[in-house]
């Protein structure tokens, strides 16, 4: 299978000694679910863009400390070419910026939540029964690193996942049985320790240390990544 990442952002160099860049992180699940697979990472935000859509079987949108409202040139970039893969209906998978972008891409609306920081460990509901939901089945927990949210779904998908905080965590596209793309909001690739350098490097400076200090009592959950990755993969019909 061939998977390409676009890339949105990094983490802090410090962090990705540590844990990995995003293309790594993805490159661990797929291994995990033993998946033969060759991935190609576009750094978007160097404005490394791809020619032939068509030459892969799976495009993965990343995280990003930016949000999808910035007026920067590889932003509009991105949704152009989003554009382009949901017309041609290529299985597309967005992770937190990913899910938001491709949002904004479809007609939604994303803003900085005035609800303030999602941190930690965070449960969402189902919200529309599918055969694909059974697997992952009426809630799940997820890693959570964010400000901004989709605050107006697109007309054209359908929220399967939410909660009070955060209505719109999973979003599907197209028929709700068998999607061409999905996005999430949490971030299935994290693991708890890269979270609590995450949380830990940023509480009492962005993250309110009240916040962070709950958001890092969470951290005794731990989230099934992999069963959630593989049902996002399983409902646009990878795996």
């Amino acid at each position: 299978m061939n998977i390409s990442i676009l890339e949105t952002g990094k983490l802090p160099k410090t962090l990705e000694r540590r844990f990995g860049n995003f293309t790594s992180m993805f490159f661990n699940l797929l291994n995990q679910l033993e998946i033969t697979h060759t991935l190609k990472t576009y750094e978007v935000t160097k404005n490394q863009f791809p020619i032939d859509l068509k030459s892969t079987d799976l495009w993965v949108i990343t995280g990003s400390s930016y949000g999808v409202y910035d007026n920067l040139p590889w932003i509009l970039a991105l949704k152009d070419l989003l554009n382009q893969i949901m017309t041609k209906k290529i299985p597309v998978l967005g992770i937190c910026f990913g899910h938001q972008i491709l949002a904004e891409t479809m007609g939604g609306k994303v803003e900085k939540s005035s609800k303030g920081w999602g941190v930690g460990v965070h449960t969402y509901y189902r919200n529309d029964k599918t055969l694909w939901t059974k697997r992952l089945g009426h809630s799940f927990s997820g890693y959570a690193s964010h400000q901004d949210q989709v605050i107006v779904a697109p007309k054209t998908s359908i929220p399967i996942y939410g909660s009070k905080f955060c209505p719109n965590s999973i979003l599907t596209y197209g028929d709700k049985e068998n999607p061409n793309a999905i996005s999430i909001q949490s971030h299935p690739e994290f693991s708890k320790d890269c979270l609590k350098a995450i949380i830990n490097r940023k509480i009492g400076k962005a993250i309110p240390r009240s916040v962070g200090k709950k958001a890092l009592e969470t951290l005794k959950l731990e989230p099934n990544n992999l069963k959630v990755f593989k049902t996002l993969l399983e409902a646009i019909n990878i795996i």
